[in-house]
């Protein structure tokens, strides 16, 4: 199957997150495609996670904890700076061996008065779409919270 159509595939939904920074689209945008800008906000109450990132399309990114026992993997189908970011997303170890294979998530950067809207969209299975959003919702908080403490 072909991941342009994983949202199509029976029992898989787009879970969808907005979340609203006070910084431009190209301020934002290496908090998301590098190593040390994910590192400020991602998973900060894991001492131990890495980030690896190659930012480019056809790239790839991992980031792992041992402490927390899981991680996420993938490849950049699309990098459009500062616009739009494709990616594939494989969960790795934890009680995510249910998920082994590739989502789709899409994040969208769209300035607007005041700052910029991020959207991000996931395609997951229909009973993983609540956990799904909430994880989002909780990653999100965490660069908003980045930003209005330094911007």
């Amino acid at each position: 199957m072909a991941l342009d159509s994983e949202q199509d595939r029976p029992g898989v939904e787009r879970a969808e997150v907005d979340a609203f920074v006070t910084t431009t689209a190209d301020a934002v945008w290496p908090l998301w495609t590098t190593a040390a800008g994910l590192e400020r906000w991602w998973w900060p109450q894991f001492d131990d996670a890495r980030y690896e990132v190659d930012a480019r399309e056809d790239g790839w990114y991992r980031i792992s904890t041992s402490t927390g026992g899981f991680g996420v993997q993938g490849r950049y189908l699309e990098l459009d700076e500062g616009r739009r970011i494709v990616q594939t997303w494989l969960w790795l170890g934890g009680d995510h061996d249910a998920r082994q294979y590739e989502q789709v998530v899409t994040i969208d950067f769209s300035e607007q008065e005041g700052g910029t809207l991020i959207r991000v969209a996931q395609t997951v299975p229909l009973d993983e779409v609540d956990a799904i959003r909430e994880g989002w919702q909780d990653t999100l908080t965490r660069l908003e919270e980045l930003i209005d403490d330094e911007w």
